[in-house]
């Protein structure tokens, strides 16, 4: 059965948060992220002109979406050097596929990470601040540590893992945690 190219576009649109912030996840560039998402759409009517079967529509378009990154990544890393975690990729990746929610569910965890970053210890939760808020590179975080890139990565490691189980038990518990 072929999807209609409005049928797929309808869900792409109505996805339009959960997607953007995939594509922001693995980009950590709003700018990027905003572009890809709009190559994406354009790839989306594309494939479904091309009468392409579409059997679960979130795997499908992430797949696409993890194509559209990595030609950005080559592209960007032509022009120059290119700091990229690779490892948080594939953990962002994963947590997308595994967790295909409703919008309402994806707000509901987004009210459980300010909770749980909140309930870090205050140098862990600066460091997640500094990397991901504030978009700062190893290097720069390394340096204001005084300490060394591989100590960040594994500090930061530790703090995502903190946040994720956080945020498994509020989930799981309906915030009464």
């Amino acid at each position: 059965m072929k999807t209609k190219a409005s049928e797929l576009l309808k869900m792409f649109l109505e996805q339009r948060e959960g997607l953007l912030g995939f594509i922001f996840a693995l980009t950590r560039d709003r700018e990027a992220a905003e572009d890809l998402f709009q190559e994406t759409g354009v790839a989306v009517v594309e494939e479904a002109n091309r009468g392409t079967e579409v059997r679960q529509f979130l795997p499908w378009v992430h797949e696409i979406i993890r194509r559209r990154v990595a030609d950005h990544f080559r592209k960007k890393s032509r022009r120059g050097s290119l700091e990229h975690s690779g490892a948080l990729d594939e953990v962002v990746s994963l947590a997308f596929c595994e967790n295909r929610e409703e919008p309402a569910k994806v707000h509901q965890s987004r009210e459980y990470l300010d909770e749980c970053l909140e309930e870090l210890p205050a140098a862990q939760r600066e460091l997640i601040e500094q990397r991901y808020r504030r978009e700062a590179p190893l290097r720069q975080i390394a340096a204001t540590a005084d300490s060394t890139e591989g100590s960040v990565k594994v500090l930061l490691w530790r703090a995502r893992r903190q946040l994720a189980r956080c945020i498994e038990g509020k989930m799981a518990s309906g915030g009464e945690e």
